[in-house]
């Protein structure tokens, strides 16, 4: 009898746990990508992983602020973009893994950023029809798969560029059992994509 009510116990605690709000943010520039869980005060960087501190290693002790002032949302620094066509292969996976939630998932705030990239001013028209027809192609992802609220996109030329680049950078929020689950239908996505990329690149080398 005993061990049933413990079981109860933890299925409850764990039901109790999944259905918790948490926030985050998602971006995306040329230094990669970056995700970032938070549950009130606590932040977390989920991906990169952050190397393991070496043993023996102190953390520094933070001073404590005096009548701490409620957190604004955070604003992210102006960063430089990466690679227009890896954000384009990564969206339809996240969309569609979000897609199978039925639009839980909230999306406070998004920008998007794309920058054509033209040699010369003959070329800008032409780069910038490229870079207006990616945006056709993954606002309706975002549009048709997010629960969005506020949002800006962006788009300009730059000639220095020899490709196309793309920020994006987005706050959202869901219940931890929706982020597991998403976590766990973008893991086996992603690992298929790079495998075939990197099954692409080996057979460019070998040629």
């Amino acid at each position: 009898m005993t061990v049933w009510i413990v079981l109860g116990a933890i299925v409850a605690a764990l039901v109790l746990l999944f259905l918790i709000r948490v926030g985050g943010t998602v971006e995306y520039s040329r230094s990669g990508t970056l995700v970032h869980l938070r549950a009130g005060a606590l932040r977390i960087q989920v991906y990169p992983p952050k190397p393991k501190k070496k043993s023996g290693e102190k953390k520094p002790k933070r001073a404590k602020k005096k009548n701490p002032k409620p957190q604004k949302e955070e604003q992210p620094e102006p960063k430089p973009g990466g690679q227009l066509d890896t954000l384009k292969a990564m969206l339809p996976l996240v969309a569609d893994a979000a897609g199978q939630l039925r639009r839980k998932v909230r999306v406070d705030r998004l920008l998007l950023d794309v920058t054509a990239a033209a040699p010369d001013p003959a070329m800008a028209a032409l780069s910038f029809g490229g870079v207006n027809a990616a945006i056709g192609m993954i606002w309706p992802l975002l549009e048709n798969n997010f629960n969005i609220g506020d949002r800006r996109i962006r788009t300009k030329v730059d000639f220095n560029l020899t490709e196309p680049e793309a920020y994006l950078y987005a706050s959202f929020s869901l219940r931890v059992g929706q982020a597991v689950a998403l976590a766990l239908r973008l893991g086996i996505r992603f690992l298929k994509l790079w495998s075939g990329r990197n099954q692409e690149q080996t057979k460019k080398e070998a040629v």
